[in-house]
């Protein structure tokens, strides 16, 4: 597996110190402390780290704050589309045999993790199951 999130914002922290970056150093900073406040000081997982990111993303927005998105960018999967998630519900869920067709939706929010959002999910099993 590659570098998790939580490696590679520390690794941020020390080649943005080398270019003499000191925005990129002093964010990466914030963000390495959140994550760390999260983790109590271990590393998180990056289905942990991705939902921190998306909050400071959402802050960086209300703030109109570019460099912070796109710093963030960086290290957010990309998501997948409405269609790539049907196409993987269709591919991979057994409505027949599930209790109800909407546990189709936990199903696929555990098996694709931070890059399927489950109120995207919701949707797409929604329309697959109504047709």
């Amino acid at each position: 597996m590659g570098t998790t999130i939580y490696e590679g914002i520390k690794k941020e922290i020390v080649e943005a110190m080398k270019r003499g970056d000191a925005a990129s150093r002093d964010f990466a900073r914030v963000v390495k402390a959140e994550l760390d406040r999260k983790g109590d000081g271990r590393p998180l997982p990056d289905a942990d780290a991705v939902k921190i990111l998306k909050a400071l993303r959402v802050t960086a927005e209300e703030n109109q704050n570019t460099f912070e998105i796109a710093f963030l960018d960086k290290y957010l999967p990309q998501e997948m589309s409405e269609a790539e998630i049907e196409a993987w519900v269709k591919a991979n869920v057994d409505f027949s045999s599930l209790k109800s067709p909407m546990a189709a939706i936990g199903l696929a929010t555990k098996a694709l993790g931070p890059v399927a959002p489950g109120d995207r999910v919701k949707k797409v099993v929604e329309r697959i199951v109504n047709g």
